[in-house]
């Protein structure tokens, strides 16, 4: 009797790991979500290939901050950068205490992911991220006691934009700021031309009726606003009109401070620098940090009039 009572109960327990086994096979991660209790305050759902499971905020930052690390490993670039993230976090979570990742629209490595992109270096790397995030934890940025908007970019054209001007008082602590240094970045300067053909086939990938005209779309193309420093903030293709940042988007381009012009059937596009010229240009931090500067210091330098809050 009592063999038959312990076949039993290996029984069930066979039957109950069978659902987590498959899942940890599928996904590398057992499909459960981490009890409330043991997470304290705010919480994100963190979505695996076929698995689903809750992190803290300061965990979560690490695994955005892994994909960022290649454009910066100076220790208070990475300070400044923890503290813009989880601003975001907390500014898209508004009042709940619990949000998905999908929602917060994040790129992210999980665990095996950094492992694969780092290597030998993962516990190096993955230790960096984390002291990082923890001599920040709980910090957030705030403008009129409202939580920011922590726009940033890999590096400028050699200055950023002021928010006030173009975006509204709501962004006034946007500023705009002169970057010399990213002059000097590597890649500063993108060069990227595009068959006529292959202009037309990415414009009707998002746009089915944009009506450019196959071989010549460069006469359909005008840009209706610029900023002084050459950023494209309207430029219209055809029929639609859209963002610098959008153009730069639908065809591969770095950031969008770029010209135009048609060469032998192809459009040529010079970029500088990458991103849309908005908030804190990573090459600069870096610069910075390597003087000396704190992440403070940084954070204060691109957006005016904050204050540093502990949430």
């Amino acid at each position: 009797m009592k063999n038959k009572v312990i076949i039993i109960l290996a029984a069930i327990c066979v039957y109950l790991a069978v659902p987590v086994i498959v899942t940890m096979l599928a996904t590398g991660v057992i499909e459960e979500d981490v009890s409330d209790e043991l997470i304290n305050g705010r919480r994100i759902t963190v979505e695996y290939r076929n698995a689903t499971r809750s992190t803290e905020i300061d965990q979560f930052i690490v695994m955005v901050l892994a994909g960022r690390l290649e454009m910066s490993a100076e220790t208070e670039v990475l300070k400044a950068e923890s503290v813009m993230i989880r601003t975001d976090i907390y500014r898209r979570m508004g009042d709940q205490m619990h949000i998905t990742s999908k929602e917060l629209a994040m790129p992210y490595y999980t665990k095996k992911q950094m492992e694969s992109m780092w290597g030998d270096k993962y516990e190096e790397n993955y230790n960096l991220l984390a002291d990082c995030v923890a001599a920040t934890s709980g910090i957030v940025m705030r403008y009129n006691g409202e939580l920011i908007e922590a726009l940033y970019m890999p590096v400028s054209c050699g200055s950023t934009l002021s928010g006030s001007q173009l975006l509204g008082d709501a962004y006034a602590y946007l500023s705009a700021v002169d970057c010399p240094d990213d002059l000097n970045c590597p890649g500063y300067l993108s060069v990227i031309s595009i068959s006529n053909k292959d202009f037309v086939k990415k414009a009707k990938a998002q746009y089915a009726d944009i009506g450019l005209q196959e071989g010549n779309p460069a006469s359909d193309i005008q840009i209706v606003q610029k900023t002084e420093n050459g950023y494209v903030l309207k430029i219209q293709v055809g029929n639609v009109v859209m963002t610098g940042s959008k153009f730069a988007e639908i065809f591969g381009i770095p950031g969008s401070c770029m010209q135009l012009e048609q060469s032998d059937g192809s459009i040529k596009i010079t970029a500088k620098g990458a991103g849309d010229g908005f908030g804190v240009s990573i090459y600069t931090a870096g610069i910075m940090a390597q003087n000396g500067s704190s992440y403070e210091e940084i954070l204060q330098k691109f957006y005016s009039g904050i204050s540093f809050v502990s949430e």
